[in-house]
């Protein structure tokens, strides 16, 4: 098989793979790494390293998560993140922007009267926030983490 087959199998497995139903809810504390798993892993690699499975087949190599904060002078950029993965922002050094536009994808599934939009800033938060756990860092200033009222606050073992 020549390279153009082996990369076209891997774009359909990727699309295949980002547009099946998520079974977690948003009241799943791990919500925004069940996101990620889904959406940005096959990219991005499960740990962020940028060495996901199609990274080898993509024009530009997928950026290592794990270094955001290292890269924004110790702050981990929040609006940044959320406007980048909403496709609100174009990274100048990247030229087109190759990532897709998660904004309108993470609404895809949303049905009835609810605001697709509101749904896709919501889910984008929770992608926000999971990956401020991946900087290696004990400091997280997000609150966007739905627990059930078991009295114990979040990152502690009860």
């Amino acid at each position: 098989m020549n390279i153009r087959g082996h990369s076209d199998k891997m774009l359909l497995a990727f699309f295949a793979l980002t547009t099946c139903a998520l079974t977690a809810s948003a009241q799943d504390p791990d919500y925004g790494a069940t996101l990620y798993r889904h959406h940005c892993a096959s990219c991005h690699g499960e740990t962020g390293n940028g060495n996901g499975p199609l990274a080898p087949v993509l024009t530009v190599k997928p950026t290592d998560l794990r270094t955001i904060t290292v890269r924004h002078q110790g702050d981990f950029p929040h609006e940044l993140l959320g406007r980048i993965i909403g496709g609100e922002e174009v990274i100048a050094a990247h030229g087109t922007r190759v990532m897709p536009i998660w904004g309108e994808r993470l609404q895809e599934d949303v049905l009835g009267t609810v605001s697709k939009p509101a749904v896709a800033r919501g889910r984008i938060g929770f992608l926000v926030d999971y990956l401020e756990t991946l900087q290696g860092t004990d400091t997280q200033d997000f609150d966007n983490v739905v627990l059930p009222t078991t009295g114990i606050p979040p990152r502690t073992k009860p």
